[in-house]
């Protein structure tokens, strides 16, 4: 059963009708098997399909075996009639009608208010009508409104925006050069980055509907509170409404592990798309997963799940910044790679703040490519440790992939062998013979693109919250 956002949603108590839409929107549940979701792309991916396809749409109907507010119902219809234009291309109100069994007349109110939101828009009379006056055809207008995602890491930040058809409209990466990571220092930044992000959409005539940031730490998306993130020092921290009152206007702002939206973002337009039980196990300064769950992003009773790097892999071993010893990722965070490849350079390049971790497993890189034996051996060890962890997550969950991202498919030339024999040593064989290991083609900043398809996926659950084009 799905928690909902809202007691007056539609349910299966509402009769089967009001179930099936109420399935499509409104919960962070599996996507049914009746319905697509919106793909975004970006980069080298927009080869990739854009749009799931969709089977079979539920059918809508005009009335409900119990009350429920007109409200509900019609942002319900609206979610509807807007998924099936995003996913099945252009229709004419009559074929809307015909397939969601919505009456022509509701059809014809709410196509008026999604073209007022800039959301739909009339594309010419259909080619192959026979006799009579030709239908006007309605499609998704994919490109006016944007969705913007933040990726806070330590070190930098990356913002991208992009349409409903996830077309890139903007982009930027800045390193958090000798920054500090107090709250309260970080604050302006990101405000910064997000008003610039948004002048640049609007001075190309398109607006911003949906702001989504992702955080390195636990994030309680309900509250819109990070509630611990070790790496930054931050405990507590309302981000959500420090940034609205910042921001103003009427933009609505949501926040997420950067893990899980990675997962989300591997699971809608990665090389996985549409494995429907996968872990996203990200490696950038910190160790953490998304963990995909069944088509939907696992987060647990309170938020917290996914924190693999705090798992206990040595009681002996070092002290994590979460402040437990001998965390798995004491073994396989930056610091562990650093320190174990390149022990002579790990100390200056940990304190260097001007270097993004790309830079700093670069130096990695160029000793394993020059086959130094100091660096090959220290990546055999880290491999090892790799494996110990992923043995854990192949018993904890039983995914079908998992997907190395961060900095791992840098250097898994080097440690994919001792990391398989360790999981293989260390894992249920049943579990362990159906997943596969791939490497994240989608890069540091996945996580951005996660922000932006979880922005555009509460727009196609609620197109209210796209103001009306005044």
């Amino acid at each position: 059963m799905c928690t909902r956002h809202n007691p007056n949603e539609l349910s299966a108590r509402d009769g089967p009708a009001a179930a099936a839409m109420s399935s499509m929107v409104g919960c962070w549940v599996r996507q049914p098997p009746g319905i697509g979701m919106l793909i975004g792309c970006h980069g080298s991916h927009q080869d990739r399909s854009r749009l799931a396809t969709v089977r079979a749409v539920p059918r809508a109907v005009n009335h409900f075996d119990a009350p429920v507010e007109h409200l509900h119902v019609r942002r319900h219809n609206l979610s509807l009639v807007l998924r099936l234009l995003a996913a099945q291309g252009p229709r004419s109100r009559a074929g809307v009608a015909a397939t969601t069994g919505l009456t022509r007349a509701t059809v014809s109110s709410l196509v008026a208010d999604l073209i007022d939101r800039g959301l739909v828009k009339e594309v010419g009379p259909a080619s192959d009508q026979g006799v009579g006056r030709p239908a006007t055809l309605l499609q998704l207008d994919g490109s006016r409104v944007i969705t913007l995602g933040l990726e806070l890491e330590v070190g930098f930040t990356s913002v991208l925006a992009n349409d409903l058809a996830g077309e890139t409209v903007y982009q930027r990466w800045r390193p958090l050069s000798g920054a500090s990571t107090a709250f309260d220092d970080l604050m302006p930044v990101l405000v910064k980055e997000l008003r610039r992000a948004v002048e640049a959409v609007e001075n190309n005539g398109r607006r911003v509907a949906g702001i989504t940031v992702a955080v390195p730490g636990i994030a309680d998306a309900e509250r819109g509170v990070v509630v611990r993130a070790p790496n930054l020092g931050w405990r507590d921290e309302p981000l959500r409404q420090r940034l609205i009152d910042a921001l103003g206007g009427d933009l609505s702002v949501d926040l997420d592990n950067e893990a899980n939206l990675g997962a989300l973002a591997e699971f809608r337009a990665g090389a996985v798309a549409g494995t429907q039980h996968l872990v996203y196990v990200l490696a950038v300064n910190g160790v953490g997963a998304g963990v995909i769950i069944g088509g939907a992003v696992f987060r647990g009773g309170s938020g917290a799940a996914g924190e693999v790097g705090h798992t206990t892999v040595q009681p002996r071993g070092l002290q994590c910044a979460c402040g437990s010893t001998g965390c798995w990722e004491t073994t396989v965070g930056l610091r562990a790679l650093l320190y174990d490849a390149v022990p002579d350079l790990a100390a200056g390049l940990m304190r260097d703040r001007r270097l993004s971790p790309e830079a700093k497993v670069a130096a990695v890189v160029a000793r394993a490519r020059a086959n130094n034996p100091i660096a090959i051996k220290g990546l055999r060890r880290f491999g090892r440790w790799l494996g110990v962890g992923l043995a854990n997550i192949v018993n904890s969950f039983n995914p079908q992939v998992i997907v190395l991202a961060g900095f791992l498919p840098d250097v898994a030339p080097w440690v994919m062998q001792e990391a398989m024999a360790a999981l293989r040593a260390n894992s249920l064989a049943e579990s362990a013979q159906q997943c596969r290991i791939e490497l994240s083609s989608l890069g540091f900043t996945a996580g951005a693109l996660g922000c932006t398809i979880h922005a555009s996926e509460r727009l196609f659950a609620d197109p209210t919250l796209v103001p009306l084009i005044v």
